[in-house]
């Protein structure tokens, strides 16, 4: 039974049709490249494909890639949160409802996960994939309307052709990695799949996550850390033995036999090996050849610091949280702790704030007027920030209620917490001179 169109639909139909008559070789142009990414054809029905490395979650196993995105991930999965009206918008009682609602629903998005561990799962999809998606749903019970569910972004195709109707399949998500074209797999709404991308691009319907950018540069780290390893435990020898000619000028023949050679090495392991003994023999024309150093440039310890770093360039994120610590102390520790939280940290959080506001709060509950708020994301300097707050009160451009509303605290409940430093002198003065101190300035009222 055919669908009926809706005068959206119709519209966009013209305006395409229009668009194709005014311009239709640049629109066939643009048309063949749509569909036409990676050197396949896409029709229409076919999702496109993002080419990811199998082995992307594995790489998120190892110590540096784990520990980079536990960097981005934990202080925001730890940001206290809440729910409040937009700003200029006037609180009423049928907000407060909202705020409620929204607030159980993101305590327990799901049967099994909170805020947090909801918050975590999808931030570390964003740092190995490049983008994280849930699933969401309005259900029957007005207390508790709205359920997220975290997906696997890999998983997640995007169809290039999708008619911009948010009832019908924009997404496909696969069954497993080898799944490729999407002969098998769920069709996805566009209403019921929430897809973010961290570096957005108008080439492709995909981005590029941290561990992708740092892939050779991890997989690098893995092959020297393991040829470390095995020359650190003596798993290789350092140091060749050469028995060349006889000693004899003009002879060349060999010093050792195949027997003799046997023999030498079967005297080495059982006189010299694990003895502590110096080793000495009569012969005349052994010489030794270093295969490396013998210090920790044979374990290329430089190199390595050079691939950590690329990591955390990959990651936004200073060298020191990859236990490079050199040529640090505590200014510089500080300054580079404040650019990993501004640079890295508060855009991922915002990020993630803006596709639950957007897509969840305001496009499935339809609360416009209410969003989820993150009240510690704005770091400051506390020493800074008293000492603006000193010159201001003795300036009299402030009071300490002023002071403690805009730090989101609790008024003060007397008197002096509304006065400028000009009324609290002159309060001051005036109980110095008189016999007897006025009592309402010294109780709460």
């Amino acid at each position: 039974m055919p669908v009926q169109k809706t005068l959206g639909d119709r519209a966009r139909a013209m305006l395409f049709a229009a668009r194709r008559r005014l311009q239709p070789e640049r629109h066939t142009q643009a048309y063949a490249r749509l569909f036409n990414i990676g050197g396949q054809q896409y029709r229409k029905d076919r999702p496109l494909l993002k080419p990811s490395p199998s082995n992307l979650r594995n790489f998120a196993r190892t110590p540096y890639a784990r520990r980079a995105i536990n960097t981005v991930k934990l202080p925001i999965a730890e940001l206290r949160w809440d729910v409040r009206p937009k700003e200029g918008v006037k609180p009423s009682k049928v907000l407060e409802q909202q705020m409620r609602v929204v607030a159980d629903c993101l305590n327990k998005p799901n049967n099994e996960d909170s805020f947090r561990s909801f918050t975590e799962q999808l931030i570390a999809d964003l740092l190995i994939g490049g983008a994280f998606a849930y699933e969401h749903a309005v259900g029957g019970d007005a207390n508790r309307p709205l359920w997220m569910w975290p997906t696997d972004s890999l998983s997640i195709q995007v169809f290039a052709g999708w008619d911009g109707n948010p009832k019908t399949a924009r997404y496909m998500q696969t069954l497993g990695a080898g799944n490729v074209g999407g002969a098998t797999g769920i069709p996805i709404a566009a209403e019921d799949l929430v897809y973010g991308r961290g570096d957005p691009t108008t080439d492709t319907p995909f981005s590029w996550g941290a561990l992708e950018v740092a892939f050779q540069t991890v997989s690098r780290l893995l092959g020297v850390g393991a040829y470390a390893g095995n020359v650190a435990s003596n798993a290789s020898p350092g140091m060749l033995l050469n028995f060349g000619g006889s000693g004899k000028q003009g002879s060349s023949a060999p010093l050792l036999d195949d027997n003799k050679l046997r023999q030498f090495r079967d005297w080495w392991r059982n006189d010299i090996e694990g003895q502590g003994m110096t080793p000495i023999t009569s012969f005349e024309a052994v010489q030794a050849v270093n295969l490396r150093g013998a210090d920790d440039r044979a374990l290329f310890l430089e190199y390595q610091d050079m691939l950590k770093r690329e990591i955390a360039a990959a990651f936004g994120i200073s060298p020191m949280n990859l236990a490079i610590e050199r040529d640090v102390n505590r200014d510089t520790a500080e300054v580079s702790y404040d650019r990993d939280w501004d640079g890295t940290i508060k855009p991922t959080a915002h990020l993630l704030r803006a596709h639950i506001n957007r897509s969840s709060i305001e496009g499935r509950l339809g609360f416009s007027q209410i969003e989820l708020t993150f009240p510690d994301i704005d770091r400051e300097d506390e020493k800074a920030t008293a000492d603006i707050y000193k010159t201001e009160y003795q300036n009299n451009a402030t009071t300490p209620n002023m002071y403690r509303a805009r730090k989101g605290l609790e008024p003060i409940e007397s008197a002096w917490g509304d006065m400028t430093y000009a009324d609290v002198q002159i309060a001051i003065k005036g109980a110095q001179g008189a016999k007897q101190m006025n009592p309402d300035l010294a109780t709460k009222e």
